[in-house]
């Protein structure tokens, strides 16, 4: 009975004392950004724009609407340290870790809508690659300092 309490006693202790060990003393934890830098073929601006308002941007609005992301944001890069450096960036707020789990199964079909079926989509993001590059890709806490 003694060995049973003692368990009992440490398991309640582990299982409190685990969110404290997850808490940070600096900050409080914010949402989850994705930002995705692109370097733009030359002559090619204006595809990308216009891409980006027939596709990129009605289906963000539609994830936005579905709750899949709550914001978006695109800039860019007005200083260039090589020719190869990125040219836009686009930003994506996703709320926390667990939609960025479900985001493959869920922004699939709001994808395939959009386009009208799997292998248009595929033939999209393959034009796509006619038009920029991806330069890099990070995934970003947002943190509230203290």
């Amino acid at each position: 009975m003694r060995r049973t309490l003692s368990t009992l006693a440490l398991f309640v202790a582990l299982t409190f004392s685990a969110p404290a060990f997850a808490q940070n003393p600096n900050y409080d934890s914010g949402p989850i950004w994705r930002v995705t830098y692109y370097h733009l073929k030359p002559g090619q601006g204006d595809a990308f724009w216009s891409d980006f308002r027939a596709h990129g941007k009605p289906i963000l609005d539609e994830e936005k609407k579905q709750g899949l992301i709550s914001d978006y944001k695109a800039f860019t890069n007005p200083v260039t340290d090589n020719p190869n450096d990125w040219d836009v960036a686009i930003a994506t707020l996703y709320p926390n870790w667990a939609v960025m789990d479900q985001l493959d199964a869920k922004a699939t079909p709001i994808v395939v809508k959009h386009y009208g079926s799997r292998e248009s989509a595929f033939e999209a993001a393959r034009k796509r690659s006619e038009i920029r590059d991806v330069v890099a890709s990070h995934l970003a806490h947002e943190v509230i300092p203290k």
